[in-house]
This record gives C-alpha cells, structure tokens and sequence, in this order.
C-alpha cells in the first residue's frame, strides 16, 4: 500500500486492486521467464499471446488504483489471486502448455471482472 500519495491530493491506492496490479505484473515475469523453457514454437506463440493478455489487465488495473474499495472489487479480486497458483503449477510443466493457456483464461476471466467492478465504481 503506497502511503505517500505522490500528489494525488490526499488519494491512496485501493489496496485490493494495488495487491492485483502486482500480482498481475509478476505473472507477466513469470510468464516471460518461461519462454527459456517453452518446448516448441507453438508454446512460445501460445506463452507470448497470454503475456499480451495478461499484462492488459495489469494495466487496466494501474490505471484504476485509486477507486475506492468495495467489498465486490475486494472479492473479484481474491478470485484473481486464487487463480494464480494454477497458472504457475502449470508453468512448471509446459510440456502441456495449453494447459497454461487454459489457466491463464482463469485469471483473465477473474480479472476483468475486477477491473469491471472498479471501472463501475470509479465512474
């Protein structure tokens, strides 16, 4: 949580989004660092479309940090959180890298309902 509000007037990051933004910049590490690891051309395509995706959404979610917090953006938010685990298990085994794919659908579903949730509250 930022406690310097860096001249935003008073304003702080919604801490629910702020903890999604990063956990949706670090997926994006990961996922890059595992391209080293891809089996194939088709793994690295498939990797690369969903570091697109993903770093989206951590985007979308930078850009909303400052929406108030509500108990439906706290919750969609947890979901993202809860999705991620699957993704990096199977990172570990991208011998099956549609797998991948299939759980980062998973935490891309989760996120844009976050990200719609604030975008609502926020406007």
């Amino acid at each position: 949580m930022i406690m310097d509000d860096g001249g935003r007037g008073g304003a702080t990051e919604n801490p629910d989004l702020a903890r999604m933004h990063r956990e949706l910049v670090a997926l994006v590490a990961q996922l890059e660092r595992s391209i080293d690891d891809a089996p194939n051309a088709a793994a690295i395509g498939a990797i690369s479309d969903q570091i697109v995706e993903v770093n989206a959404r951590a985007t979308a979610a930078g850009r909303l940090l400052l929406v108030a917090q509500s108990e439906e953006i706290s919750r969609r938010a947890r979901r993202v959180s809860d999705a991620i685990p699957d993704v990096q298990r199977h990172i570990e085994d991208l011998d099956r890298f549609e797998a991948v794919v299939r759980s980062v659908a998973g935490v891309l579903d989760a996120a844009d309902g976050a990200i719609r949730a604030a975008t609502l509250l926020g406007h």
